[in-house]
């Protein structure tokens, strides 16, 4: 019987017990398995020296620098030493980075995670004692932690971005720059003075944001049986969730489904987070601050066990 609990799990969780799951380690893995997606990133997208914003990054991809790094491909017609076979050299050029910092971005951050070696409980580092196995989980990891770990059933675990561990499940990456939220570059320089050349490579700029988007919304929508079931929780904890704006939709769901009931939410912080900041994202997806109580992760242990005390 699932009790009142609603656990909200970030990649935060999975490196408390030490497990390489930061966008650091996928940076390294990167860097060792393609060098142009490597390069792309640290030369287009701002995600940051250990890539932690990559995420959020994704939706600013500097097409002015793709555009000026690359427009040496896109020679003049007048030039003596124009040939037709450079005709499309730079809409390749561009369509390469676009593609590869959507798909085969995409594809390696797949691979990468399948690398990731789960322990077991006996091998585990800095387990919580007191995690209720029963509860309702909602993680935004990708990893078998909970079930390899703490032996939480798979059906109180709802893995909104995919799961490692299942063949048919997609894993989910991406920006919330919405379609509709934004100018579309083609529409920009599609204009009769504007070289057809530029044009489609704008077109494959267009289709990186589309691709590299997360669409929240409906992803909300496909589970909505989920949170449906939300309506009794009494508690939400979070662990290791870091509260991103770019999650921001999945925690407003949560919000909505505990229809505005004046619950607590109890976060699990390092010594040096920014609790302010914390307090803020809550507060804008429609959490009470006065609701908010936070707790250090080495008191954890207790403050999971004894809270309802």
């Amino acid at each position: 019987m699932l009790t009142k609990t609603l656990y909200i799990i970030g990649n935060g969780f999975d490196l408390n017990h030490r497990l390489p799951t930061g966008y650091g380690h996928f940076k390294a893995y990167v860097r060792s398995h393609d060098r142009d997606v490597y390069d792309w990133i640290e030369d287009y997208v701002p995600a940051g020296e250990s890539w932690a914003d990559l995420e959020v990054a994704l939706a600013y991809l500097d097409t002015d620098h793709i555009v000026s790094s690359l427009e040496h491909f896109m020679g003049s017609y007048a030039e003596e030493e124009w040939s037709d076979s450079g005709h499309h050299d730079f809409q390749y050029e561009v369509d390469r980075v676009a593609g590869g910092l959507g798909g085969t971005l995409h594809q390696l951050f797949a691979e990468w995670v399948n690398t990731i070696q789960i322990p077991d409980a006996r091998s585990a580092h800095n387990r919580l004692a007191g995690l209720d196995i029963n509860a309702t989980y909602l993680t935004f990891n990708y990893t078998s932690t909970l079930t390899s770990v703490y032996h939480v059933p798979a059906d109180n675990i709802l893995h909104i971005h995919g799961e490692s561990t299942d063949a048919d499940s997609e894993l989910v990456l991406g920006h919330a720059w919405a379609p509709e939220e934004r100018t579309s570059l083609f529409e920009v320089v599609n204009c009769e003075d504007s070289d057809h050349r530029l044009i489609e490579a704008m077109q494959s700029l267009d289709d990186y944001f589309s691709d590299t988007f997360k669409p929240s919304k409906q992803i909300i929508e496909d589970n909505a049986d989920f949170f449906a079931g939300l309506e009794e929780v009494d508690q939400v904890v979070v662990l290791g969730h870091s509260l991103s704006p770019v999650d921001g939709p999945y925690l407003a769901a949560v919000v909505q489904a505990l229809k505005h009931r004046l619950v607590p939410w109890i976060v699990a912080v390092l010594p040096d987070d920014d609790v302010g900041e914390k307090t803020a994202r809550l507060e804008a997806v429609g959490v009470p601050p006065e609701r908010i109580r936070y707790r250090l992760w080495s008191e954890f242990h207790a403050i999971v066990a004894d809270q309802r005390r």
